[in-house]
This record gives C-alpha cells, structure tokens and sequence, in this order.
C-alpha cells in the first residue's frame, strides 16, 4: 500500500508569497506616505494663506478706520491723507503708520504701525489717546503677522496720474482715491515668490 500524499506548499511557493506580501506592502507604505505628505503640505498651504488673508483684512480695517479729520493744516495739496503716513526710516525700506479710532474706546485715537524687517511683516498698536500727540507703540506691542514676506509696498492712485510709489518724492496735483498693497510671500524651499495685491479704496 502507498503512502498518501499529504497536500501543502512547497519551500518556493512560500518563498514566492512572501516576496509578493512584501512588494505589495512596500507599495502600500509608498502610497500612503504620498499622499500623508500631500495632507501636510495641503494644511500648510491652508494655514498660511488664511494667515495671509486675516494680514489683508486687518490692514484694510486699519485703513477704513482713520481719522477722517484733517490732523494737521496742509499748506498744498497731499496725496496721502494725514492720517496715513508712508516713510522710511533708518533699516527700514517701508514703515507705514496709521493715525485711527481705537475700537474699543469711542472717541479716543491710537497709532498703529506696519513694517517689514527681514522675512517678517509686524504690526503695532499704540495705547488710546483722547488728544494729539498719541503715544507711539512700544516693542511688547510688536506683532508678527506673517512671516517669509520678501515685499511689502504701496501705491497710490492719483486721479489723472495713475499708480505711484510710496512714500512719494514728487509733489501732488490731486488727493489719492485708492492704495495698492503688494506682498511678495516666498514659496516653501522652491525659491520661488507669490505676489499678492489688494486695492483699497481711499474715500
């Protein structure tokens, strides 16, 4: 009488499947890490353009809400109102300051500052005031709102005379209607910069 055969796999057979569980599972760890860093690439992304946007919105609060009254007598024409002042000063290429109702004191002014130094936009907010001269920001009220920033600039729209960089050198034939801002953000290790720019309105 024959033994019976027992049925099974051979050396090989089990050779050969794991090989296959192990490229299917290199595969699978390949694709998943794909798109884990898609996901983490994709909230970066997110985030730093709702950081952005929420930068634009408060610049453009900071702008909607300035002294509407003459804060100083002109004796010529201006093209900035004088609660909006575009200098430079020192190491900085760009400084603007806005003279502005404090939100949460009706009646009271406050100084708000923005600059760029190095890769980082700031802001800063001086105390309320009720009469001139308002206190200037001190350095705890500095504020970095966006950072790897590599522009920022203004321009003003002159009626009859177009767009003109700020702060202006040549005198002015009519009162600004609009602003321009420009902000050059840098791209993440590519070297790359994204420009963006907002309009707004002067009335």
């Amino acid at each position: 009488m024959q033994p019976r055969q027992q049925a099974g796999f051979t050396l090989i057979e089990v050779m050969i499947a794991i090989t296959l569980m192990a490229v299917l599972s290199v595969m699978a760890w390949r694709g998943l890490d794909s798109v884990t860093r898609a996901n983490s690439r994709l909230e970066e992304r997110t985030e730093g353009i709702a950081r952005l946007m929420r930068a634009l919105d408060q610049l453009e609060r900071d702008v909607a809400q300035r002294a509407t009254t003459e804060l100083s007598p002109a004796a010529a024409i201006e093209l900035l109102p004088s609660a909006l002042q575009v200098r430079r000063q020192n190491d900085l290429p760009f400084f603007l300051e806005i003279v502005r109702a404090a939100p949460a004191a009706p009646g009271y002014w406050q100084r708000v500052q923005w600059w760029r130094r190095g890769d980082a936009l700031y802001r800063a907010t001086g105390a309320a005031a009720a009469s001139f001269p308002l206190p200037a920001p001190d350095a705890a009220a500095r504020v970095a709102v966006l950072d790897a920033v590599s522009v920022f600039q203004l321009r003003a729209w002159e009626p009859g005379q177009g767009w003109r960089n700020l702060p202006g050198v040549a005198p002015a034939r009519a009162a600004a209607t609009g602003l321009e801002l420009e902000l050059g953000i840098k791209g993440n290790g590519d070297g790359g910069v994204q420009t963006f720019r907002r309009v707004f309105v002067l009335n």
